[in-house]
């Protein structure tokens, strides 16, 4: 199917590789199905894309390649809504926000997005115990092996 994109423009995707969000991303409830699109050149970065609303779209990133001891604690009763089973099935990204130098943009730890690799399943969780907030400096890429490169 033709999405029209924020950063891509016009692209074909296919619909196997979307993402449904039941709840939402938070201040965008009503956006329930996204896809995660590649930026050439890039191997860190990726786009989360609204499929239904062109300027909907996040960069988003592995936030272990910026922050190797980010440590989440997602209870097993908030993976149920994305019907995860083991935490083999989940990925972990974190928006992020760039700025004109990349060493001024930010990551946002406090709320990262949860996928369900097997069920492509999603949602936005907001950690609560108060170790991270929403703008944390991106700093420099942690020395991560291919782990950054093929996220």
């Amino acid at each position: 199917m033709k999405i029209l994109t924020k950063f891509f423009g016009e692209i074909e995707i296919e619909s196997e590789n979307t993402l449904a969000f039941p709840e939402g991303l938070l201040g965008f409830e009503e956006e329930k199905e996204f896809v995660v699109l590649p930026i050439e050149g890039n191997p860190v970065f990726k786009v989360l894309q609204s499929t239904n609303t062109e300027y909907v779209a996040f960069v988003i990133a592995d936030p272990w390649c910026f922050y190797k001891e980010y440590d989440i604690q997602v209870p097993d009763e908030s993976l149920k809504s994305i019907e995860v089973q083991n935490r083999e099935e989940l990925s972990v990204a974190s928006i992020v926000t760039l700025a004109d130098r990349l060493e001024d943009s930010t990551v946002n730890l406090l709320a990262p997005i949860l996928v369900n690799t097997e069920k492509n399943l999603g949602k936005q969780f907001v950690l609560s115990d108060g170790a991270y907030h929403t703008k944390h400096k991106l700093g420099s890429l942690q020395a991560q092996g291919d782990q950054c490169a093929d996220s």
